[in-house]
């Protein structure tokens, strides 16, 4: 053999060689090894419940469709979902205010004229807030909220089909577009469904805005539940940072505090836990869309979102806003049991953080019965309105029917009962017999 063959030879043992080196040094690189990974020490406080987005928080309670002189409704929550699905879908494009303080009247018109949908929502949504769930084209959001969307379905033949966001409380009204063929599909998927929907109607003597309710009777169920509590310990130790246990005056109230001051106290009573920072206490108003994201996220942050909780209005000047408890589609009223989510939100040392948090600590996991009760119809309900004596009728916003909390003389169980409702200057009151000087309108 050749010396030009063995040295040819030699490269190529040296080049596999390096090859080989390569390849082992990649292993030991990329080698993951079979054993499960020790988890570290620090333990991780776990949350309450699943988290929730903003479309699963945020969202309309009822939706009406003006069909001539006819009008129908629904608040069952899939039929809701079916618009949100298409609603979703849409490309909504150059928003632009047309009202800044319109009339009773004039939003009565853009709201209840023949073939117009409503959308209610039980509080004022930020239109930035509205835009991370949906598709508005424009480049810029105004930070401006409303709490009824209207869709034109008969588009005028020379225009463009239009939506309008109505704020009912100041008169504000903004109008976009939407292209044909999104209008087109509303009408095939949504209209034909929304005729079969039950006949709503109104009471001319009540509110400066139409108030629609279901027209007939309806049945609902009576539910009783042994609720499942969180313990105080367990919130505690999600909102506080390393807390201790502290035992109030009475020796029956549980407190925790943390080295940042911050207070978190039980109310057996309500079946409710408050927390307070005092530190983050302000007087700046809120950003409302902030205020909005901001607090979904705190209570994410724990896994608070145990039951069915609605976006139910906020005070962004006070900072303040409100989660509603739904229980059936329906939102849940007590006057001795919490019912709701209630932030207020602050800042301390320029961190943005929660001031106060009151909340319920109950699960609805465990139902024990249920029996059908009959609700009043609609009808019924506005006639008993209309007579109350002392009642600025004007100031009625909403009608509805309900869920009223209470709990067993044991404290043990908890009963879902269905009741009228009503809400004046803000303040939701259950339509009972001692209202109406007649007969119980809840149950029959």
């Amino acid at each position: 053999m050749g010396l030009k063959y063995v040295e040819q030879i030699k490269s190529i043992a040296l080049f596999l060689l390096i090859l080989l080196s390569l390849a082992l040094t990649f292993t030991i690189w990329t080698f993951t090894p079979s054993h499960e990974t020790i988890e570290p020490s620090t333990t991780v406080d776990e949350p309450i419940a699943d988290t929730k987005n903003t479309e699963e928080i945020v969202r309309p309670v009822k939706l009406l469709f003006h069909n001539g002189e006819a009008a129908t409704g629904t608040t069952d929550q899939s039929n809701v979902q079916l618009l949100l699905d298409a609603l979703e879908q849409w490309q909504i494009e150059d928003l632009r205010l047309v009202q800044e303080e319109a009339t009773p009247e004039t939003m009565e018109s853009y709201m209840h004229s023949s073939n117009r949908a409503v959308v209610y929502y039980p509080g004022l949504v930020p239109l930035p807030v509205f835009d991370t769930m949906t598709n508005i084209v424009d480049t810029t959001i105004p930070e401006s909220s409303f709490d009824r969307i209207v869709i034109e379905w008969e588009a005028p033949a020379n225009g463009q089909p239009a939506i309008y966001f109505i704020n009912t409380v100041s008169g504000r009204i903004y109008k976009a577009t939407i292209p044909a063929q999104n209008l087109r599909q509303f009408q095939t998927d949504i209209l034909a469904e929304a005729a079969e929907y039950e006949t709503y109607i109104t009471n001319e003597a009540i509110g400066s805005l139409p108030v629609y309710v279901q027209a007939d009777e309806a049945e609902k169920a009576t539910v009783n539940y042994l609720p499942e509590e969180t313990s105080t310990s367990q919130f505690a130790e999600v909102l506080l940072d390393g807390p201790a246990l502290a035992l109030s005056a009475d020796l029956t109230t549980q407190e925790y505090t943390d080295d940042s001051g911050a207070l978190m106290r039980e109310n057996p009573n309500s079946k409710s836990i408050l927390y307070i920072q005092p530190r983050a206490e302000t007087s700046d108003p809120a950003i409302p869309s902030d205020l909005v994201f901001d607090s979904i996220n705190y209570v994410n942050g724990h896994g608070g979102w145990t039951d069915r909780y609605i976006y139910a209005g906020m005070n962004s000047v006070n900072q303040q806003i409100k989660y509603q408890l739904y229980f059936a589609d329906l939102p849940v009223f007590s006057s001795t049991t919490a019912a709701s989510l209630d932030l207020i939100w602050g800042i301390d040392e320029g961190e943005e953080q929660a001031y106060s948090y009151n909340r319920p600590v109950y699960q609805l996991d465990s139902e024990v019965d249920s029996t059908t009760a009959v609700l009043a119809s609609g009808e019924e309900a506005l006639d008993a309105i209309a007579q109350i004596d002392n009642q600025d009728l004007s100031a009625i916003t909403d009608v509805t029917p309900a869920y009223k909390l209470t709990r067993g003389e044991d404290g043990l169980l908890i009963t879902f009962e269905p009741v009228w409702y009503f809400k004046a200057d803000g303040a939701w009151t259950e339509l009972t017999s001692e209202l109406t000087g007649g007969r119980e309108l809840g149950l029959e």
